[in-house]
């Protein structure tokens, strides 16, 4: 099996391309406004490090595209990341023009959790083994917030004690594992369509850290939303998956129509 064609590249390297391209086209008030920050050693910050790479790297793949590459970059890439650097509340929240690059962030706060609680895959040709694995030596050194002293963003250091946040943990991990061997658009697009979308959720103060706290700890105040028992017969079994009847019988005690649905007769 041959390895594929390495393209040439218009930019040799990330800061090239940030010197060259990115900040002449993304021109901003950064100096007097808490609108949209800029942090002039923007290299000096992991995130966006990796962000700024995989624009970088999506920026030489969509440019061999004349016709809608470059508004595909724009929409799909571009804006968006530009978005998550420029928040005030993002890798740059303590940085600024005036002051330059202010050391204040760290990796988020973790807790080990009981030792067989995650089973390690091996041998399956992935990066990390586990979900623990990718969340204590990646995605917390990436995602690095002020969740000590403010309300705009919470997290629990034992992540693990909370069903949604494994749940979301491992499906961005897993997702990683694919994105990252698709070398011209990959990262950007698990930042875009995973990594950020599921880190809004769990960093949302009303999500499912709401009770916890760096300072505090984990909190087991939330519990499964509330719901009463169904009557058996308000759902029929999906004995095949290419029929769905609705159960006159049970529609009529329902007051609903009688008729059947989905491919079924009468």
């Amino acid at each position: 099996m041959t390895e594929p064609e390495q393209l040439p590249t218009y930019y040799p390297n990330v800061a090239a391309f940030v010197e060259g391209y990115l900040v002449q086209i993304y021109q901003r008030q950064v100096t007097d406004t808490t609108d949209a920050v800029w942090c002039p050693e923007w290299w000096k910050h992991t995130e966006a490090v990796i962000r700024m790479e995989a624009l970088w790297r999506a920026w030489e793949h969509y440019r061999r595209n004349p016709r809608t590459g470059l508004s595909i970059w724009f929409l799909d890439h571009a804006d968006r990341h530009m978005a998550k650097l420029f928040d005030a509340n993002g890798p740059f929240k303590y940085c600024g023009v005036r002051k330059g690059h202010q050391e204040l962030l760290s990796p988020l706060i973790l807790t080990q959790p009981p030792k067989g609680m995650f089973q390690d895959i091996e041998g399956a040709g992935t990066a990390y083994k586990s979900a623990v694995e990718f969340v204590e030596n990646y995605l917390s050194l990436l995602y690095q917030r002020q969740v000590s002293d403010t309300t705009d963003s919470v997290w629990c250091p034992s992540w693990w004690e909370h069903t949604e946040a494994v749940a979301r943990l491992d499906a961005t991990w897993r997702a990683w594992e694919r994105y990252r061997q698709v070398a011209e658009t990959g990262l950007s697009e698990w930042f875009n369509e995973h990594a950020d979308p599921h880190m809004a959720v769990l960093l949302d103060p009303r999500g499912p850290f709401r009770y916890c706290s760096v300072r505090q700890g984990h909190k087991s105040l939330l519990g499964p939303l509330p719901t009463t028992i169904a009557q058996p017969e308000m759902f029929a079994d999906l004995d095949d998956r290419d029929k769905y009847v609705v159960d006159r019988d049970a529609s009529q005690r329902r007051g609903g129509p009688d008729r059947t649905v989905a491919g079924g007769s009468d």
